[in-house]
């Protein structure tokens, strides 16, 4: 009888020592995983963080921007032309006719509502229609005052003129279309860096139960990626944790994390097709009118506007490969990939 209980008591222990280890097994394999979750997530960030910081300088290409923007000054020649020298050319026939008005005067005047650099009243942008109305308007008030400029005179100078404000117009149009579009883009960009927020949140607050989400949400996203996303601390955290028989918050991979992740790099790619269609239709448009201005009379300079097309071609084309948003892009995705993986089971 007392051989049987010994028999049945060291049954009783290797069974218990086998749960035990079988536990300690699990737990170890748990945390593990947790770990390899987290790292990859936070690997999944950091290029991320990178992708949209890439993207935002693309989106705010300020040489390109600068250059489109800088054809609608009207004492640039880039179209082939000095708008204001051609009004003043123009003017010229009519104000050798005049008796009752200073030539010298009218021609100030002018200058200063088209937009004179030398007297500090240039614009980048000029409200192409409304000078030209205001224009046409003083030039017919000089053919009623002046009685040897005749109506052919005015209709002479309005043809001579109004071709290259058509240009001007143009531009503006197409500028202010561009411009409206890629502010649309820094927009989704911002609440996109918004949902990265979230998900750096997401993620701090459910790996150190000790870090209130409330407290974070004042903080930046490098702040809170250099400062609470740390692979060593993160590691360590979670082991203490486990180990912590007595803690009631144990550590945990938040359930949507991979699906946040797929949806910011979504986000991302779409943002970045958009721009290359933004970017690539406005260079089109401006490359089309700098074309056209070739076509507008033999006082053109065609070699200038050559120059024009050439440097917009190679501002357009270091805006349009952006070699480094598609290095971190391929980076991002194969993030994307090893944050998936770490939620199938082996095989």
């Amino acid at each position: 009888m007392f051989k049987q209980l010994t028999i049945l008591f060291f049954l009783v222990i290797l069974q218990f020592k086998g749960f035990a280890q079988y536990y300690s097994d699990s737990t170890t394999l748990a945390q593990e995983k947790l770990s390899k979750q987290f790292i990859a997530a936070t690997d999944y960030a950091d290029a991320a963080i990178n992708s949209i910081a890439a993207l935002n300088g693309l989106i705010k290409k300020e040489n390109y921007r600068n250059k489109i923007s800088s054809y609608n000054n009207p004492t640039s020649s880039d179209m082939g032309f000095n708008l204001q020298l051609e009004i003043q050319t123009a003017l010229k026939p009519l104000l050798d006719k005049v008796k009752n008005v200073s030539p010298n005067k009218f021609m100030d005047v002018v200058g200063s509502l088209v937009g004179n650099q030398n007297n500090g009243v240039a614009k980048n942008i000029i409200p192409a229609i409304g000078i030209f109305n205001t224009l046409t308007s003083l030039v017919g008030n000089l053919t009623v005052t002046e009685k040897k400029i005749s109506k052919n005179d005015l209709d002479s100078f309005m043809l001579s003129i109004s071709k290259y404000f058509g240009q001007f117009e143009k531009l503006n149009r197409i500028n202010q279309q561009f411009d409206i579009s890629i502010d649309k883009l820094d927009l989704r960009l911002q609440e996109l860096q918004v949902d990265l927020k979230d998900y750096l949140l997401d993620l701090i607050s459910a790996y150190n139960a000790t870090v209130q989400r409330n407290n974070l949400k004042q903080k930046n996203i490098e702040e809170l990626f250099l400062k609470y996303l740390d692979k060593t601390a993160i590691e360590t955290t979670i082991a203490n944790a486990f180990a912590d028989e007595n803690n009631n918050k144990q550590p945990y991979f938040p359930g949507d994390a991979i699906k946040t992740a797929k949806d910011i790099t979504s986000t991302i790619q779409k943002i970045f097709v958009e721009y290359q269609k933004i970017y690539t239709a406005n260079y089109n448009d401006i490359k089309n009118i700098l074309q056209e201005s070739k076509l507008l009379g033999k006082n053109i300079n065609t070699k200038q506007v050559d120059n024009s097309l050439d440097e917009l071609q190679g501002l357009y084309n270091d805006s349009k490969n952006a070699d480094i948003l598609n290095l971190r892009s391929n980076t991002l995705a194969e993030r994307l990939k090893t944050l998936v993986n770490t939620e199938k089971p082996k095989k």
